[in-house]
């Protein structure tokens, strides 16, 4: 996977274009100087000396990675599809030790998300495995502050990714946090989620003796409510979406991306119940690391990143499982900037790229490539990048 890689991988070749820039316009300096014949004495060290500061602060700059968004423009997903970075594992190691069957939830966050980070941590009480989306020198001593700040996060692993003049890296990402997890059962959260009180107790009681080819389903709701008022009881985020106050994550944006949940029937469960799975079903995962494959680091942006990892979890033959006593909860907040183009834009984008990841994994899986197997479109023929084909 690409965030195995070391720090030879992480893009430098503007760095080392403009250190090549300063080394010829120090020769060339010397040169006017030479067949000028000026001679500044006792001065001509100190000149050079300063010169030689003066390429190292331009080198310095250069190698400041602006924020997307702030006057840099994004190239396209297709293009760096394959784009590797540079990784540090265990930046921040837990001291803690926490039991094997412990289950630790896997996040994903970039830096101006850290204080969901540690709001989670408080509610989890959990192992917990991070990875930080670092855009620069000053994202890392952030880090250091809040570390130092919040005694929370001490325990919690965090792990950083550097930025490779992509779009931002959302599989890269998990992999990495998955991957670094301190126990094999993980669940995958974003960072804007809260979850349910004593979910961490529950969850473990559920792993312990489980199939590791069972993948365990978190309700997932989205809400209004600030956080101190965000439901932690099954009965109280019943009684908000009575109220209006909450609702079903993405209902709008994406039906099919969590109807296979059949919440009606969570509502009155209590036991766990299997669903079948159907494209493009996508729901927050509890399942056994070592037996998953990773989630495909084509996917940089917005669209179909988490969608096909399920899906390939489906060819693979795992079971899907709604657990009836827990819950996640996205907290709102100011609207996402995407790297890049618009929404819209990117999600087209990700169609063309998701046609060929389907592709490669049904050839992978032996699967006949013409044939719906869980209601995605035949992939032969005119039509795949069609977004009322995929939705």
């Amino acid at each position: 996977q690409a965030c195995d890689g070391g720090g030879e991988e992480e893009g430098g070749g503007g760095k080392g274009m403009l250190v090549k820039m300063m080394m010829m316009m120090g020769g060339w300096a010397l040169v006017l100087l030479h067949n000028a014949r000026v001679y500044i004495g006792r001065h001509r060290l100190l000149f050079l000396f300063g010169f030689i500061i003066f390429c190292f602060v331009l080198i310095h700059i250069s190698a400041k990675k602006p924020l997307p968004g702030r006057g840099k423009v994004e190239p396209s997903a297709i293009h760096t599809m394959f784009t590797t970075f540079h990784t540090v594992k265990f930046y921040n190691k837990p001291l803690r030790k926490f039991d094997e069957d412990d289950v630790t939830i896997a996040a994903q966050v970039s830096p101006n998300r850290l204080a969901r980070i540690v709001e989670m941590a408080i509610e989890w009480q959990g192992p917990m495995s991070v990875a930080l989306y670092v855009y620069s020198d000053e994202d890392v001593e952030e880090l250091d502050r809040y570390l130092v700040k919040y005694p929370a996060l001490r325990d919690v692993g965090i792990h950083l990714l550097y930025y490779n003049e992509t779009r931002y890296p959302v599989n890269n990402l998990r992999n990495l946090a998955v991957e670094a997890s301190l126990t094999p059962w993980v669940l995958i959260l974003d960072a804007d989620f809260v979850t349910s009180g004593g979910m961490l107790d529950y969850l473990n009681s559920v792993v312990r003796g489980s199939d590791h080819k069972t993948a365990y389903i978190i309700p997932a709701f989205s809400t209004t409510l600030p956080p101190t008022k965000i439901p932690r009881t099954k009965r109280g985020i019943i009684s908000a979406l009575i109220d209006g106050d909450a609702a079903v994550v993405n209902k709008n944006a994406c039906y099919k991306c969590h109807n296979v949940t059949d919440y009606h029937r969570w509502y009155f469960a209590l036991e766990p119940y299997q669903v079948w799975y159907r494209w493009v079903y996508e729901p927050f995962l509890l399942f056994y690391r070592d037996e998953a494959p990773p989630f495909r680091e084509e996917f940089k942006g917005y669209g179909f990143d988490k969608n096909t990892w399920v899906y390939n979890l489906a060819l693979l033959g795992w079971d899907f499982y709604v657990l009836p006593e827990a819950f996640i909860t996205h907290q709102p907040h100011e609207r996402t900037h995407w790297d890049g183009n618009n929404v819209d834009e990117q999600l087209g984008e990700m169609l063309s790229i998701v046609c060929g990841v389907v592709l490669d994994t049904k050839q992978a899986l032996g699967y006949p490539v013409d044939e719906s197997i869980y209601g995605e479109p035949p992939l032969l023929g005119k039509g795949c990048e069609t977004n009322q084909k995929w939705f």
